[in-house]
């Protein structure tokens, strides 16, 4: 009998932490506000922020969906946020349109102390295509470069253009 009602509770217990397990993994994909000390940006729902303090990147997250066919080892969606202090904006801009095959639109404005690049672009790996979208920003107050590039699966621009709008226009330096 008393193995009975400890194993009810062992059943009970392992019920319980399963249920806090599934709801903590499900809040990690939920909408965010990631306010660090030098930017603000809004992580929309359905993607995840790693911690990872190994990291390069001073922000990172992906969608937990990956593409199909040739395209199912890349996420659906990621965004990297690098912080540059070893470059010029013209020179990170000139770059970043290096990494591309193909310009979009590009879109250079000045706005309290900062300048702002938006660059549109596309390229193709391994016959997968993807669209990416740069938000390079300069504090000149920080003195450094602020670099966030979005990339979606081309299949998938449509499905994540809300999401990916939000992103960009969420994120800013102070």
């Amino acid at each position: 009998m008393e193995i009975l009602i400890v194993g009810i509770a062992l059943v009970a217990l392992m019920v319980f932490v399963s249920t806090k397990i599934k709801k903590s993994a499900a809040s990690a994909f939920e909408r965010e506000v990631i306010d660090k000390k030098d930017f603000t940006i809004i992580k929309p729902e359905g993607l995840i922020n790693p911690l990872n303090e190994n990291s390069e990147f001073a922000f990172e997250a992906y969608s937990k969906e990956f593409g199909k066919n040739d395209a199912e080892e890349f996420n659906q969606m990621s965004a990297h946020l690098k912080i540059i202090s070893q470059a010029s904006f013209e020179e990170t801009c000139e770059n970043t349109k290096k990494s591309v095959s193909e310009i979009l639109s590009e879109n250079v404005s000045k706005n309290k102390g900062q300048n702002i690049s938006l660059i549109e672009g596309r390229k193709s790996e391994n016959e997968v295509q993807f669209f990416s979208i740069w938000k390079i920003v300069k504090s000149i107050e920080r003195q450094k470069i602020y670099q966030l590039q979005v990339v979606v699966l081309e299949n998938y621009r449509e499905e994540y253009a809300k999401r990916l709008s939000e992103m960009l226009e969420s994120f800013t330096v102070k």
